[in-house]
């Protein structure tokens, strides 16, 4: 599957696509065959510097696996070289059938023109119905690349999704965040990206068994990447947090400090809602929502949250929502497992010293 046509780095194919002379037209006069799923595997560097698959990949395969009871096939697609090997049999675990690796120990960097190439040729020979990817920085960037190489659509930034037998319904809030859109592609592959920690972490399948099918780089467009960093966020990464202590505006800043304390001693994490983002006592890696992140924990405490619809997008997949609020009419609440209505002041020191 290699480009015989490049020379200096560039090819002399002519098609604005990028893939070879026909390949296109001839995926679009097969929608009627298209079927299954694709999901491309972003990887991360663990402590030891060695690959991992990335967390949401595992929530996107747990949702295939909820969704279609596994009546339809599942492809990944992943980059890299022989550090991979080890990541096989996890991999299957969670659901994929086939794995294509695009076997290039150039592309163990992220190349975005490069895997994009890549999967839109592997689109053309497994025919999926659905491609997803996580709505990472690296997720964002390249699913748009393969919409367009493809000449289909994508729905960005979803935060739920459901299958009508190939049909995919896609879920996402639009309007600035005043509603919640559903959205359903007319064409195929649909493609979406999927904000991390919307869906819960499935439990592997052990010995399920899969096949790899080593995938030569198609690209000719790999360029010389002189940096590469990965910016530090302060503080935990609170999707992955089991236990949420959610401050918003009806706590005062005096109470940061007991919510710190009271989320170490209950193994948690302190996040907040939009508005103390904006008053400045928290980062936006701390901001719960559709302008922050989604967030799955076992237990979400959100101590003075009305509930805006743009802080509920990011806890519909949090397993039991307690609400600490003075309105027992609080948007928050039609979505809340318990309801405490009191000072959220009061009630989280109170909570704190009990402790």
């Amino acid at each position: 599957m290699g480009c015989d046509s490049c020379s200096s780095g560039s090819c002399s194919n002519n098609d604005k696509s990028g893939l070879p002379p026909g390949m296109l037209q001839k995926y679009k006069l097969s929608i009627d065959r298209s079927d299954g799923f694709l999901v491309w595997i972003e990887t991360e560097r663990g402590p030891d510097g060695e690959p991992m698959m990335c967390q949401h990949c595992k929530e996107l395969l747990g949702k295939i696996r909820e969704m279609d009871a596994g009546n339809s096939r599942v492809w990944g697609v992943v980059f890299g070289h022989q550090e991979l090997k080890p990541l096989y049999k996890e991999i299957y675990s969670y659901g994929v059938e086939t794995l294509y690796e695009v076997h290039d120990k150039a592309l163990s960097i992220y190349h975005p023109e490069a895997y994009a190439e890549n999967i839109a040729q592997i689109v053309i020979r497994t025919e999926p119905a659905v491609i997803l990817f996580g709505a990472t920085p690296r997720g964002r960037e390249l699913a748009p690349r393969v919409a367009a190489l493809l000449d289909a659509g994508l729905t960005a930034d979803c935060t739920g999704l459901e299958l009508n037998d190939r049909e995919l319904l896609m879920t996402r809030p639009a309007f600035g965040g005043n509603v919640m859109a559903t959205i359903r592609c007319t064409t195929f592959p649909q493609i979406a990206t999927v904000r991390p920690g919307t869906f819960p972490v499935p439990e592997p399948v052990g010995d399920k068994r899969g096949t790899v099918i080593y995938w030569q780089n198609a690209s000719c467009t790999l360029k010389d990447i002189l940096s590469s960093e990965i910016k530090e966020t302060a503080g935990e990464d609170i999707s992955r947090a089991k236990v949420l202590i959610s401050l918003g505006a009806g706590v005062k800043k005096e109470s940061i400090p007991v919510a710190e304390s009271l989320a170490r001693k209950l193994g948690g994490t302190v996040s907040c809602s939009r508005k103390l983002v904006e008053k400045g006592w928290f980062g936006q890696a701390r901001q719960v929502g559709q302008s922050g992140k989604s967030v799955a924990p076992e237990i979400y405490l959100a101590f003075g949250i009305s509930g805006a619809i743009q802080h509920l997008a990011g806890i519909g997949s949090a397993k039991k929502i307690i609400a600490i609020n003075t309105d027992a009419d609080a948007k928050i609440s039609e979505v809340a497992d318990e309801i405490i209505v009191g000072d959220a002041n009061r009630i989280l020191k109170e909570l704190e010293r009990m402790l």
